[in-house]
């Protein structure tokens, strides 16, 4: 029987996993074994398949924070300080813990069921040499556009947007949001969507393959919820690095 909780530490297991596997992932024999025309491959479906569903993400997501956001501020008529906090709200959390994440899900997902067949008769380290890292160099060079259109397609629809629900213009809207964001708005957009979450979902799908050998169905769920955990833990992480400032 077990315990009451045990799950998590399963869930969790990326993030401990990829701190022993990481010298071996970016090793020079590695990436000596890297091949670019892979790369491309792998970057094709990471890329090219997921920019729709990017940009449908990003618009659906903004309209949503938007409507909410601006039906609280009209109560204190504040509508004027929307541009801000809905720019800041995308760059931080919203748009890391929805559009983000759920491509980073969908990649771990498949990458999962391709390494089940793949991780048979290989050790975790032989098969951190070939298969992780060329994903995840597919998945880096693939989230930095992705995460680039989902970020302009989120903001151009809430400026859009806003003036159609409030009295605020958009040029009230940009200026709210000029003067709102920071740089390390922007570091921290990109250092979750960019290098964190595409490397704990590559590794998250290549875990849950070469720890159970289940059935695919399964493989793909463990990923799945591996991604999820470790992702917001990982989120928590660099907000707290970058925001979190102590009173005392």
């Amino acid at each position: 029987m077990r315990l009451p909780g045990t799950e998590i530490l399963e869930w969790l297991a990326p993030l401990g996993q990829s701190v022993r596997l990481l010298p071996v992932i970016f090793s020079a024999q590695s990436f000596r074994k890297v091949s670019w025309a892979a790369i491309r491959q792998h970057s094709t479906w990471m890329g090219l398949e997921g920019f729709y569903f990017i940009v449908l993400s990003a618009v659906v997501v903004a309209f949503a924070l938007v409507i909410q956001v601006l039906i609280e501020l009209q109560q204190f008529r504040v509508h004027d300080l929307a541009g801000g906090i809905i720019s800041v709200g995308l760059l931080r959390e919203i748009g890391p813990l929805t559009v983000g994440l759920a491509w980073n899900v969908r990649l771990a997902a498949r990458i999962s069921e391709e390494a089940l067949s793949i991780s048979k008769g290989l050790n975790e380290f032989e098969f951190a040499q070939t298969f992780i890292l060329p994903r995840y160099l597919a998945a880096l060079l693939s989230a930095i556009p992705l995460v680039s259109y989902g970020l302009i397609f989120g903001f151009l629809t809430a400026a859009f947007l806003a003036p159609v629900l409030s009295v605020s213009t958009t040029n009230d809207f940009l200026d709210s949001a000029q003067r709102a964001v920071e740089n390390k708005d922007i570091i921290a957009y990109y250092s979750k969507l960019v290098f964190l979450f595409p490397l704990i979902s590559v590794i998250s799908g290549s875990i849950s393959a070469i720890t159970g050998q289940k059935s695919a169905a399964r493989v793909a769920g463990d990923a799945v919820t591996m991604t999820f955990s470790s992702c917001f833990v990982a989120n928590l992480m660099v907000t707290t690095v970058l925001f979190f400032r102590p009173s005392f």
